[in-house]
């Protein structure tokens, strides 16, 4: 998995879990642990993609753009993630050898690829954030 669909999918709970209030960068960056650069840069693949609206200024930041029960995780993954493979690729060498490995190798990713994508389509962001809210907050009050 590419670290931008954790990210993303860090972002996708929290604004979740603001219903809509704007929820600034900076914000996110500290809750992740990051430089604000690096929520920005997810925060605009996530706009590009119509999964999110950002506003700049005092009072701005990001809400989601749509239902979270209208965003499937695959959704989140497609819209950050340049190269949709997640899996190395096999280097073939030229010789027949290589090609028959080769092949039997990019079936066997495909089909683990389409497996994963497959499931990540099946789940919302309402979903996560039904099965890890409740998790997070039990967490902070323990503090």
């Amino acid at each position: 998995m590419k670290s931008d669909f954790a990210v993303a999918l860090h972002i996708m709970g929290f604004l979740t879990a603001r219903e809509g209030k704007p929820l600034s960068s900076d914000i996110l960056a500290r809750s992740y642990g990051t430089n604000p650069v690096v929520i920005r840069r997810v925060l605009s693949k996530l706009q590009a993609g119509g999964l999110i609206s950002s506003q700049r200024g005092q009072g701005g930041g990001s809400v989601l753009s749509q239902a979270p029960d209208q965003i499937s995780l695959r959704r989140v993954y497609e819209a950050v993630t340049e190269d949709p493979g997640f899996l190395p690729r096999y280097r073939s060498n030229g010789s027949e050898v290589a090609a028959v490995m080769g092949g039997y190798i990019e079936r066997l990713s495909r089909t683990a690829e389409d497996a994963l994508l497959a499931e990540l389509d099946r789940i919302s962001i309402a979903e996560m954030d039904a099965e890890i809210r409740p998790i997070i907050c039990a967490s902070l009050e323990k503090k």
